[in-house]
């Protein structure tokens, strides 16, 4: 398997690979944000309160990237955005130790998530513009490899530097990040010609040319929702679930962690390359359909072989569901709103980052196991609604 992923990973196309290494280093090095709320809780004593604000400003300038983003690669091309991104992201971490005051740092993570996320949908941009619609599945893959191995490195490190100097991650952070602006600008030509995507107009809209391409766009952004919610669900959860609410020692989040981690990096890839040639709406339901039971059966049973279960489950939904997900949002999109509607399917991810505390906190009000039975159920209603949308040829591409 590895073996496959390496071999998928290197007869990518030439700046596909350089964008493979950068998100990598960019992920890497996101090693301040986990520790944002310690640093502030314990370095400048402000309250629960305080720091809950700031931390949310992220996720709102993240979503707000995403709205912004829509229109500036209209404009702008990917390359140029991502570079922008990446240097203004750096200044805002460097510049954050030296803040105080809950109004001035909300403005600056408020910043941080804007820099941060407008990466994102430029990244998209980009593998849109060097991919064919039939290998365009296998690169959303390995991108979403690079951002996991990236996340399953940097917050390692941080931890390691936050115990020797908590101030430090903010610098290495920011070194990171522009060493991959810097590996961008030398791995990939700017606007190097006709994208390899068969429409070769660059011409940019922010509405679609008919009703029907907006209604197909809007329907599969809708049902993606309960996805995008259920997925930001375990790093939310999964720890006080299981220690507090299942009373299992603490390196159960260990394992179930490191079983989704170990999956990802080992299968997604080979099995996105497996999967390549089947219709998307069969991709997703079979998706849609293993996230909603593996969610569901982590509130079945307290028994630590149905959790493993469940997690093999909403590992596989993952590694099925997001890729197809991408791939088909790109195919169903004409080139002239395709940046709009991948930047605007970026937003919904980070609306579910932003909505899954809450709701979980206030579904776990009726018993620790509630959350995921009531995710689970939302995640299969989508389902049974996409076999349903699939039937009309006004909201489903028949073609994919």
């Amino acid at each position: 398997m590895i073996g496959t992923t390496l071999r998928t990973v290197g007869g990518l196309d030439r700046d596909l690979r350089t964008l493979f290494t950068v998100t990598l280093l960019f992920r890497a090095g996101l090693m301040a944000f986990p520790f944002l709320s310690a640093y502030l809780l314990i370095g400048d004593g402000y309250s629960p309160v305080d720091v809950g604000l700031i931390v949310g400003a992220f996720g709102i300038g993240a979503v707000a990237a995403d709205v912004v983003a829509s229109v500036l690669l209209g404009r702008v091309p990917a390359r140029a955005v991502m570079l922008g991104g990446l240097v203004l992201h750096a200044v805002v971490l460097a510049s954050v130790p030296s803040l105080s005051g809950v109004a001035v740092l909300a403005a600056a993570t408020f910043a941080w998530g804007f820099t941060f996320e407008i990466y994102t949908p430029a990244s998209y941009s980009l593998i849109i513009d060097r991919t064919t619609p039939d290998d365009r599945k296998i690169a959303f893959a390995c991108n979403r490899l690079a951002i996991n191995v990236g996340m399953g490195i940097g917050p390692v490190l941080g931890g390691l530097v936050f115990a020797v100097e908590p101030v430090a991650l903010f610098w290495i952070n920011a070194v990171c990040v522009l060493g991959a602006g810097g590996y961008l600008l030398l791995g990939t030509r700017p606007a190097a010609g006709a994208p390899v995507h068969e429409e070769k107009s660059r011409k940019r809209r922010l509405v679609a040319g008919s009703l029907r391409e907006e209604t197909r766009f809007w329907t599969i952004f809708g049902l993606s929702l309960p996805i995008h919610l259920a997925y930001a669900l375990p790093p939310v959860l999964v720890s006080a679930y299981l220690i507090q609410g299942l009373g299992l020692p603490s390196y159960w989040v260990s394992v179930v962690f490191g079983l989704n981690a170990a999956m990802v990096v080992l299968i997604e890839v080979p099995l996105n390359k497996a999967m390549a040639s089947l219709p998307h709406a069969s991709s997703l339901l079979i998706g849609y359909g293993l996230a909603g039971l593996g969610f569901a059966a982590m509130g079945f049973s307290p028994a630590p072989a149905v959790i493993l279960g469940a997690t093999v489950l909403w590992t596989m939904g993952e590694m099925i569901v997001f890729p197809s997900l991408l791939s088909y949002v790109s195919d169903v999109s004409k080139r002239e709103v395709a940046d709009r509607n991948m930047s605007l399917f970026s937003g919904g991810v980070n609306v579910g980052v932003i909505a899954a505390p809450p709701v979980s906190l206030a579904l776990t009000a009726n018993g620790p196991s509630t959350p995921w039975l009531v995710i689970g159920g939302a995640v299969l209603a989508a389902f049974v609604l996409l076999a349903a949308a699939r039937l009309s040829p006004y909201t489903w591409h028949q073609d994919s």
